[in-house]
């Protein structure tokens, strides 16, 4: 059913919590006969039935207002999504505004103002509409850039390509949202006609209290996204923040009168000013509001601004501290992966793990290939995954693989629980970019949630589009590029984030490789590019073709040409340098060994870096056979054939459930039996040691480039030829770091 017969698409979405008035708030949209009306309850006690258009979607776990939204959201497909809280009351007025402008929409973002009812607010609910009311329309009454959530209009499209609310706040949500369509294009509308009642009645104590709260979680929300609120300021106007300077001003010179560096009269002074400031909310802030409400300015106002100083100062410190922690538990992480350099006892510094064997599509020169077909294939749960990650410890690298990673629905919690574990200083991600809004969505959340370290999200292109679909599938070529161009706004919230480029030489693309490195550069602008040399999977293999090598040879070269002139961006952390000078070192060592078969430099793996199969196998490098394999972490299996490109779900469908089965060897561990061992356990043991000393004894060697890695990285035969490619590289560039 169409709102008020427009053509234009309404529902609606309220969170709520124990709410008593999720009735009420329903019952005020009726007239504008929404398609449908989602009430997202996490409340513990049974959920009431709600009849016609209305639907309760009902949580065990309690969710966070940002939570209950995205849930509700999630379902819904009508051109415009209202989201109204539970104890918020649309007026008529309103209710007309909505009707009227769906039918002529021209605008993505709408926020409305709190309208006090004397009937049902209190003169403290009536004081802070004022305030808010002022805050959100500003001096002339035209609307600002601040908005709330309380009751927001907005375009699904935009709710959708901005990624929603994001769940890890539990306030300012709101303010975070808007502060974010704003980076991505979509201004707010503040419409002095889109009136709301607030039901909630405050106390001194309640209202003191969430001034407290919620301006020490918009100050940590401020410093943990700085780039999404980049331009984005409180909206408080030159009243507000004279009368809270005001306010501030007193306490500080109590003080400093108290320890005697200030006289009696700068007290007094500060005591008139405070006293006098809440005349000044008058003319603007509290015009037409009751005397009673006016009244309790003068007590009010003053206590707020000390309230919301002490959360200032309290955010501050909580900030500064949790920044200095970090910094001194990233100081230690490294001191702890040198020491793993140095000792090389078998504890790894890099980590590849197969987080699944599904696949949507089919490459040509993929080693996996055969095992995609598996109708059960092996995909480690997240328990296990806890498990297992614990006893790595902190590494410089980790690195997901696959399959297509982003099939998996937890995604996001395996990305997370590897950062909480092991802290990498660099956490990346394979994709084929086949599926946009699925990669926009988990990399986006993934962002949000991670607390330090930099995120790499590597997608694959194998050569122009022609050649490129040859390969992978008809289609995946353009699906990658809008895949990138998906991601890359996130790049300017996020500065961890670093969108690369993989690309394999092989048969099927040696003759245009070199030229579609300049085409990356010049149309994909990523950070970097991983040149991948065509491999056959095992140590005993044919000759690689000639014409491939020497495509391989000339592409690093072209490549080597773009870091030295500066035409990719690269990364922004430390050890930069060493590692655009790795990447060049490694494809010559890697061309090396391909052509002559020769020995060039000792082989980390098993040493320094390991691979985690999607059963939770263990092995030294995936190239070894899997009877080499050290061990099992213990596996889990999920039922469901891999997806094929033609039957892929819609890129923008929700991510697909996960469902998966422990292992009871996991449980086994947690209670302090005797299940599998431990990752720590595992390289350790004596089956660990005898293929370490194979590996030394035979001189074992291959051209895997994420073995190669370490063995670029780490090691004392190359390490001459590698600083100095760094040396150079600071020279050419001036000295700049």
């Amino acid at each position: 059913m169409n709102t008020l017969d427009s053509p234009t698409t309404l529902s609606v979405v309220v969170p709520a919590y124990r709410s008593s008035s999720v009735g009420e708030a329903v019952a005020s949209v009726a007239s504008l006969r929404p398609e449908r009306v989602v009430v997202v309850d996490s409340s513990p006690d049974e959920p009431l039935p709600l009849d016609g258009v209305v639907r309760r979607l009902w949580s065990p776990d309690r969710m966070n207002p940002a939570e209950a939204r995205n849930r509700g959201a999630e379902s819904l497909r009508s051109d415009f999504l209202l989201f109204l809280d539970s104890d918020v009351v649309l007026t008529e007025e309103a209710c007309r505004f909505i009707g009227e402008f769906l039918g002529f929409p021209d605008r993505d973002l709408v926020s409305g103002v709190y309208r006090t009812d004397r009937t049902r607010n209190g003169v403290l609910d009536e004081f802070q509409n004022a305030v808010l009311r002022y805050r959100l329309l500003g001096r002339s009454g035209g609307g600002t850039r601040h908005g709330s959530t309380s009751h927001l209009l907005v375009r699904r499209e935009v709710f959708e390509g901005v990624g929603g609310f994001n769940p890890e706040l539990e306030t300012d949500e709101d303010m975070e949202f808007i502060a974010r369509c704003l980076r991505f294009g979509h201004p707010l509308a503040v419409e002095p006609r889109f009136e709301a009642i607030h039901l909630k009645r405050f106390t001194f104590g309640s209202l003191m209290s969430d001034n407290l709260r919620k301006t020490f979680d918009g100050f940590m929300a401020r410093r943990r996204f700085p780039g999404v609120y980049r331009g984005f300021d409180l909206n408080l106007g030159p009243i507000l923040w004279t009368t809270l300077f005001a306010g501030c001003l007193l306490p500080l010179l109590v003080i400093l009168g108290l320890v005697g560096l200030v006289p009696g009269r700068a007290i007094g002074a500060g005591v008139l000013l405070t006293a006098a400031a809440p005349l000044l909310l008058w003319p603007s802030v509290l015009r037409g509001t009751s005397r009673l409400a006016r009244s309790a300015a003068f007590v009010v106002w003053p206590v707020t601004a000390i309230v919301v100083a002490i959360a200032n100062v309290a955010a501050v410190f909580r900030w500064a501290g949790g920044r200095l922690t970090a910094h001194l538990r990233g100081f230690v992480d490294l001191c702890r992966s040198g020491w793993r350099v140095l000792r090389r006892s078998g504890m790894p510094v890099q980590i590849v793990h197969f987080v699944t064997a599904r696949c949507n599509l089919r490459c040509e020169h993929c080693f996996y290939k055969e095992s995609l077909d598996d109708p059960n294939p092996g995909e480690i749960s997240i328990e296990t995954l806890d498990s297992t990650v614990r006893g790595i410890g902190p590494v410089l690298w980790y690195s997901l693989a696959g399959g297509e990673p982003y099939l998996r629905g937890d995604l996001v919690e395996v990305l997370s629980t590897i950062r909480s574990r092991c802290r990498p200083r660099v956490l990346s991600v394979p994709t084929n970019g086949w599926y946009v809004e699925r990669t926009f969505r988990t990399t986006l959340r993934t962002l949000q949630r991670l607390d330090g370290g930099n995120l790499i999200v590597f997608l694959s292109l194998d050569g122009p589009a022609e050649v490129h679909d040859k390969i992978r599938g008809d289609g995946s070529f353009e699906r990658a590029k809008a895949c990138m161009e998906r991601l890359r706004p996130l790049q300017d919230l996020f500065s961890n984030l670093y969108l690369n480029v993989i690309t394999t030489v092989m048969p099927q693309n040696a003759s245009v490789a070199p030229a579609f490195i300049d085409e990356i550069v010049r149309d994909f602008r990523p950070n970097s590019i991983s040149i991948n040399l065509f491999r056959y999977h095992s140590l005993e293999h044919p000759p690689i073709p000639e014409e491939v090598l020497d495509s391989y040879d000339e592409s690093m070269r072209v490549y080597a040409g773009h870091l030295e002139r500066g035409t990719l961006a690269h990364y922004g952390f430390v050890g930069r340098r060493v590692l655009a000078a790795k990447e060049v070192l490694k494809g010559r060592v890697i061309s090396l060994i391909a052509r002559e078969d020769a020995y060039v430099t000792p082989c980390t793996a098993g040493t320094l870096s390991y691979v985690i199969k999607e059963d939770g196998s263990v092995g030294a490098c995936e190239i070894l056979k899997p009877s080499q394999d050290i061990g099992s972490l213990g596996g889990t299996q999920r039922s469901g054939s891999p997806l094929q490109a033609g039957g892929a779900p819609e890129p923008g469908s929700a991510p697909v459930p996960v469902s998966i089965v422990s292992s009871p060897a996991v449980a086994d561990r947690r209670a302090g039996g005797d299940g599998e061992p431990t990752f720590a356990e595992l390289v350790r043991s004596d089956e660990a040691k005898r293929l370490r000393r194979w590996i030394r004894d035979t001189e074992c060697h291959c051209t895997y480039e994420c073995a190669m890695t370490t063995n670029t990285l780490f090691s004392w035969p190359l390490a001459g030829r590698l600083y100095g490619g760094v040396a150079r590289s600071i020279v050419r560039a001036g000295g700049r770091a």
